[in-house]
């Protein structure tokens, strides 16, 4: 089953007329604003985007890890598959229909804005990172996000500014190919919003990082020590969703089966 997991880095200060983590948890707020945007459901009906596995604020139990939360992606049209005989002793088989997952890069702009808006539900969100890490994702089930490049006119409207920003991801984000592979393809699309420039060396501080993962999965990326640089229009969960989903939308065009991988995107400027 596809999954995702999103970590949000940077600080959570206390703030004034906020919840009270000690009486309400981070799930139940992040599926809350899910539900109401039509992201995903609270009640009987089907998930649009995503189904809602767990959330947890970490702020002050895991250094500069403000919190995570891990959704479900099969969540999409119903589809037949192949069904498996019944297993030796058993008079059933599964049945032979699922729910086609969704691609990351088509959840990831609404997931990262829906987590952010649950975070400053807490308190002052000071954001120096989001990190994504996706497993279990079917190849066949592999449909471009072409949206992502006719949806920009929220970006090219914002004032000027911007912010400078640094790519990092592991080597199953590449499935074998080069990380100039990958950043000749990004800089195809640049856009007036997003520039993606070079290939860089990425530093300890701005590396991926496996703890959530770990503890949730008990799977550990292998970090690649190169990433790519991006000019971004502001430094909002908007742009760096965005920036999330064209990454992984391009990487998923180069190695179609690649089934997991981690990115990360740190604001450097």
């Amino acid at each position: 089953m596809g999954t995702l997991i999103l970590e949000a880095y940077g600080q959570l200060a206390p703030g004034t007329n906020l919840i009270n983590p000690e009486e309400e948890d981070l799930y139940s707020v992040f599926r809350a604003r899910a539900g109401l945007m039509g992201w995903s459901t609270t009640s009987g009906g089907r998930s649009l985007l995503w189904g809602m596995n767990e959330a947890e604020l970490t702020a002050g139990s895991v250094p500069s890890l403000i919190g995570y939360v891990q959704v479900g992606l099969e969540v999409g049209d119903v589809e037949r598959t192949e069904v498996p005989p019944p297993a030796p002793g058993l008079a059933y088989a599964p049945l032979g229909v699922r729910r086609r997952p969704i691609e990351p890069a088509k959840v990831l702009p609404a997931l990262v804005q829906c987590f952010d808006d649950a975070l400053r539900r807490f308190g002052d969100v000071e954001l120096s990172a989001l990190q994504v890490a996706a497993y279990g994702l079917d190849p066949s089930t592999r449909l471009p996000a072409h949206y992502l490049d006719s949806e920009l006119n929220w970006f090219n409207l914002t004032p000027k500014g911007g912010a400078d920003a640094l790519i990092a991801f592991d080597h199953g984000l590449l499935g074998g190919h080069t990380e100039a592979e990958l950043a000749a393809r990004l800089r195809r699309g640049n856009t007036r919003s997003f520039e993606f420039g070079q290939v860089a060396a990425v530093s300890e501080q701005h590396a991926i990082r496996t703890s959530i993962d770990e503890r949730i999965l008990s799977v550990s990326p292998t970090r690649s020590g190169l990433g790519v640089t991006v000019k971004m229009p502001e430094w909002t969960a908007s742009a760096v969703g965005w920036v999330l989903a064209a990454v992984i939308d391009t990487a998923r065009d180069i190695a179609p089966d690649v089934s997991g991988f981690a990115v990360r995107v740190t604001r450097v400027g």
